[in-house]
C-alpha cells in the first residue's frame, strides 16, 4: 500500500529523468502506461546488528535511492532491465526470470531476479494462482553509494517489488513486502540479512525515524526533532570489502553465543534479544563461551538497551543523551563487535570533537562506508567543513557528507509529469489505492480512519466525470484528461464513484452519523454509473 507522491517534494526526480531518457532511446516500443517505483536508502541511528537477533533498530529513510521506470513490452517473451549505474542488461525470457547462475549470487542480477521471484511467491499467496510474469522493460538508476553502508541493496529490492505490484495491480501489505524483499537478498544474493533495511525502505515516514522491533515487526514513528537536530552523515570513500565474508562471521559468532548460553542455563532463547548481561557473564565465566562470542553477544544486548533509551530521549528531545549512547554504541561496535576500521574511527573521532556535535558512530555494516551524527542545526556547515579538512589532511581524499531529513518510504510515482497522456490513468490508480486502504480500516473495524481515505477519491477523480449534456461532476467542466480516457477507463471511473460514496454510507452509519449517510447515498444513486 504504497503512497503516492507528487513532484513538489522528490528527491528522485534526478534519477527519473536520466531512466526516463534511456526508456525511450533503449526500450522504444512498450505497450501501456509507463509505470515508475522508488524507494529510499537509509541510515541507522542508533541499533547496529541487532536485526539479525530479533533487537531492536532506529532507522531513517535518507533523500538517496534507487528508481524504476518501466512498462509492458508490446511485443514478445521477453523481460529487458537496463542499469543506468553499472551499464549492463539483464535480458531473458519471462520463463527463465528467476534462474540464477551460479557465478550471478552476490551480483547486482541477483538482487533483481531475487525480488522477481519472490514476488511471484507472494502473489500466488495472496492471489490463489500462479504468477505469469509479463514481459516488460525498465530502467533502473539509484543515488547511493554501493558499499557505503546506506543500504543499496534493500533500496533496489523494495524499488523492484514496488515497480512489479504497480505493474500487475498486485499489493502486498508493508511487513510482508519487507519480508520478501528480505528472503531475496538471503536466498538469491546469499547475504544472511536482517529485516531493518527493507522494513525501513518500505515505511518510512516522512520526518520521522522509525523504530523497528524486529521479532513483532511492530513500529513506532518518533520526529526527528523538526529541525531541533539534524542528522549528518559522512561517507569515508573506504570500503575495505570484508563485509561480505565478516558479515556471516558476525552473524556464526551471535549463534554461538546463544547456544552457548542455552546451553550453559539449560535454556531455550530463541534470539540474543532474550540475553541479559547476567547470562553472558555467568556462561563465559564458567568456561562454556569463547571471549569473541562473549564481546559479540555482549554488544548485542547493551545496543539493544541503547537503542531503547536512544528513543526515549530523542521523544524528549534530549538529545545531549542521544550523543552519548550514540557514541557508546561506536565504540561497542569497534571493540566488542570489531566491524569498524581506521578511517571510520577517525571521522568518529573528529567529530566529536567539533562543538554542536552531541554524538557520532559508524553506521551499516562496517569496515568502511559511513559515520552518522547528531548535530545541532546552527553548526551543521562549520562541522561538515571541519570534518572534510582534517580527514583529507590526515588520508589524502575527501569525504562526502549527506544532511538529509527523515524521507518517506517506498512509492509508485505519478509519471503524468513525464508523459501527460497518462494523468486520467494515474488518477484512477491513485483511487484504487485509496479504496484498499479504506476497505482495510474499514474491515479492521476503524470507520473513521477508512473514511479519510474514502473521502479522498472524489477529489482524486471528480474532473474525469462527465454527465449527460457534456459537463463535468459536481460542476467541473469536461477536459482533456476526461476525453483522453478509454472506455475501460471510464467504467472505472464511475465504478469507483459509485462504490466510494457507497462505503462513504457505511461509514457514517458505523458512527452513527445518518444524516451524511443518507446524503453519501444519494451521491451513488445520482453517480450516473450503470451498477446503480
Amino acid at each position: 500500500h504504497n503512497a503516492v507522491l507528487g513532484m513538489s517534494y522528490a528527491p528522485e526526480k534526478r534519477l527519473l529523468d536520466a531512466a526516463v531518457e534511456v526508456l525511450k532511446d533503449k526500450y522504444p516500443g512498450w505497450s501501456g502506461p509507463v509505470i515508475a517505483a522508488y524507494a529510499p536508502g537509509r541510515v541507522n541511528i542508533i541499533g547496529e546488528h541487532t536485526d539479525y537477533n530479533a533487537g531492536f533498530v532506529f532507522p531513517m529513510c535518507l533523500d538517496l535511492g534507487t528508481a524504476v521506470v518501466g512498462a509492458k513490452a508490446s511485443a514478445g517473451s521477453e523481460i529487458k532491465i537496463y542499469s543506468n549505474g553499472v551499464q549492463e542488461e539483464i535480458c531473458c525470457d519471462v520463463s527463465d526470470i528467476c534462474k540464477l547462475d551460479d557465478t550471478e549470487k552476490g551480483q547486482w542480477t541477483s538482487y533483481i531476479k531475487g525480488t522477481i521471484a519472490k514476488f511471484a511467491e507472494g502473489y500466488q499467496q495472496q492471489e490463489g494462482k500462479v504468477f505469469e510474469c509479463p514481459p516488460f522493460c525498465a530502467v533502473i538508476d539509484a543515488s547511493i553509494p554501493r558499499g557505503s553502508g546506506l543500504s543499496s541493496s534493500a533500496s533496489l529490492e523494495v524499488s523492484v517489488m514496488t515497480f512489479l505490484e504497480e505493474l500487475t495491480a498486485c499489493r502486498f501489505k508493508p511487513e510482508k513486502k519487507a519480508k520478501l524483499c528480505q528472503a531475496a537478498e538471503r536466498e538469491y544474493a546469499g547475504v544472511p540479512c536482517g529485516i531493518m533495511d527493507q522494513m525501513i525502505s518500505t515505511m518510512g515516514k516522512q520526518g520521522n525515524a522509525l523504530m523497528i522491533d524486529c521479532r513483532s515487526l511492530e513500529t513506532v514513528c518518533v520526529s526527528t526533532g523538526n529541525g531541533a537536530a539534524k542528522i549528518l552523515v559522512t561517507n569515508s570513500m573506504v570500503n575495505h570489502n570484508l563485509s561480505e565474508s565478516e558479515y556471516p562471521q558476525r552473524v556464526a559468532g551471535c549463534q554461538e553465543a546463544l547456544i552457548a548460553i542455552n546451553t550453559h542455563m539449560c535454556a531455550s532463547k530463541e534470539a540474543l534479544r532474550d540475553v541479559d548481561m547476567a547470562a553472558i557473564d555467568g556462561t563465559f565465566g564458567a568456561g562454556g563461551m569463547s571471549d569473541v562470542a562473549m564481546k559479540r553477544a555482549r554488544h548485542v544486548v547493551t545496543e539493544n538497551q541503547r537503542c531503547q533509551d536512544a528513543v526515549l530521549a530523542f521523544k524528549s528531545r534530549d538529545y545531549a543523551t542521544v550523543g552519548k549512547l550514540m557514541h557508546a554504541s561506536h565504540m561497542s561496535l569497534k571493540d566488542d563487535y570489531q566491524v569498524s576500521c581506521a578511517e571510520v574511527d577517525a571521522l568518529v573521532d573528529m567529530a566529536m570533537a567539533q562543538e554542536g556535535v552531541w554524538g557520532s558512530r559508524m553506521t551499516g555494516a562496517g569496515f568502511g562506508g559511513c559515520i552518522v551524527s547528531l548535530v545541532q542545526p546552527d553548526k551543521l556547515e562549520s562541522v561538515q567543513t571541519a570534518i572534510s579538512e582534517e580527514y583529507k589532511n590526515k588520508y589524502g581524499m575527501d569525504c562526502v557528507h549527506i544532511a538529509s531529513d527523515a524521507c518517506a518510504g517506498a512509492r509508485r510515482v505519478d509519471m503524468a509529469l513525464y508523459f501527460p497522456d497518462q494523468h486520467g490513468g494515474e488518477c484512477i490508480v491513485q483511487a484504487g489505492i485509496l479504496k484498499v486502504l479504506g476497505n482495510d480500516f474499514f474491515k479492521a473495524g476503524e470507520p473513521s480512519r477508512a473514511l479519510e481515505k474514502y473521502n479522498r477519491i472524489p477529489l482524486t477523480i471528480k474532473g474525469l466525470l462527465k454527465k449527460e449534456g457534456g459537463g463535468g461532476m459536481m460542476g467541473m467542466p469536461s477536459n482533456k484528461d476526461e476525453q483522453a480516457l478509454t472506455d475501460d477507463e471510464r467504467a472505472e471511473v464511475y465504478k469507483l464513484w459509485h462504490t466510494c460514496h457507497i462505503n462513504r454510507a457505511m461509514c457514517y452509519i458505523k458512527l452513527s452519523k445518518w444524516d451524511k449517510g443518507v446524503e453519501a447515498c444519494s451521491e451513488a444513486i445520482n453517480s450516473g454509473s450503470e451498477d446503480v
